[in-house]
């Protein structure tokens, strides 16, 4: 007997679902270590690239 909190798990919607032609990528859920990381990056980027202006 499977539990009710692993039934909600699979009905759950994806967190991301791209689909451009016969291209098709779903994201369960979000890599939230990776994200940070990125928009730490991205954030430092454009401050230096804003201030150097």
């Amino acid at each position: 007997m499977k539990s009710d909190r692993t039934d909600e798990k699979h009905q759950q919607a994806p967190a991301l679902d791209i689909r451009i032609g016969g291209f098709r990528m779903t994201v369960q859920s979000m890599p939230v270590r990776l994200l940070t990381i990125l928009m730490t990056c991205g954030g430092s980027a454009f401050t230096a690239w804003f201030t150097s202006r």
